[in-house]
């Protein structure tokens, strides 16, 4: 009984504690280089891509993404279905040029990791449904210092 307990207390803390991801890529290099950490870059477009919502929901809210990502990431979301109504025309511009530069094959799913210059520093890949373990032993393995 205790040991759930204590494992409740520590979702509960992760989640609270969990960094928001921000949907400003000038922004998430900045703060990456003020915390001395990469940026994760994951494109998305969730109403027309179930791999999206599974890799969003299986990973990136899973116990251990979240505490690898709070000590080792700047997290940066370009969503694409739901950008005309959260993000202004402007930041709509960004997102295209960032795009542009990352995604230029325009895969969804897809995961880039930054460093503090703005260089790709890995990608993970296709999502085949990898449990929150194997997607961060990708990422690890796939993402040079």
């Amino acid at each position: 009984m205790k040991r759930l307990v204590l494992l409740f207390g520590l979702l509960v803390a992760l989640q609270t504690s969990a960094q928001q991801w921000q949907t400003d890529l000038s922004k998430g290099l900045r703060e990456a280089a003020a915390q001395n950490k990469k940026v994760l870059l994951f494109f998305s477009v969730p109403e027309h891509c179930d791999s999206c919502l599974r890799l969003e929901k299986k990973v990136f809210q899973s116990p251990e993404f979240l505490a690898y990502a709070q000590e080792n990431y700047v997290l940066v979301k370009i969503d694409f279905a739901s950008q005309a109504e959260n993000i202004s025309p402007e930041q709509q511009q960004k997102n295209l040029l960032v795009v542009e530069k990352y995604n230029k094959d325009g895969f969804f799913p897809h995961v880039v990791v930054l460093n503090k210059e703005a260089k790709i520093a890995g990608t993970t890949g296709t999502y085949h449904n990898e449990t929150p373990e194997q997607f961060l032993s990708i990422l690890r393995r796939n993402t040079r210092s």
